[in-house]
């Protein structure tokens, strides 16, 4: 990635569903890392459509989010934007009105959406109401920091 690029990366989900809030326990972890200084880390909660007005003015965005892919817990999947609907079973930002294929076509239309989207999706284990992500997604996120830090360097 050049210096030029402007990278995002936007968390999804609800800290109050368990392994939902997964993105968020990501971005804490990115926050304290020195080289993602000029990255804008975004909680994107479970505003889907809130998503559009994020992408402003982003080359790249990554989005990190609970995904339910038919994996073990805890898997973790890199994606782009074209494979959402392919490769995820049920988005759980589609509890909370659309999924993120829906979003990336409404962004598409009012020419919003980023030249490059890249979904880092997580296999959850537990999505019912606890305040505590599982043991198995907790270990998954050196992981998913690893391949966000590998993003920002290609």
């Amino acid at each position: 990635m050049t210096k030029d690029t402007r990278l995002k990366v936007i968390a999804i989900g609800n800290d109050l569903y368990g392994d939902d809030g997964v993105g968020n326990a990501v971005l804490n972890v990115l926050e304290q890392i020195p080289e993602m200084k000029d990255v804008e880390l975004i909680d994107g909660a479970t505003d889907a459509l809130g998503l559009i007005d994020h992408f402003s003015g982003a080359d790249h965005v990554v989005i990190v989010d609970a995904a339910q892919m038919g994996e073990n817990p805890g898997t973790v999947k890199i994606f782009c934007k074209e494979e959402v609907e392919l490769k995820i079973e049920m988005d759980n930002l589609s509890v909370h009105g659309i999924s993120l294929a829906e979003t990336f076509n409404i962004a598409q239309m009012v020419d919003s959406l980023p030249e490059k989207i890249t979904i880092i999706g997580i296999e959850p284990k537990n999505i019912g109401i606890s305040q505590k992500l599982s043991n198995v997604v907790t270990q998954s996120i050196p992981e998913v920091v690893s391949n966000i830090i590998n993003l920002i360097h290609k």
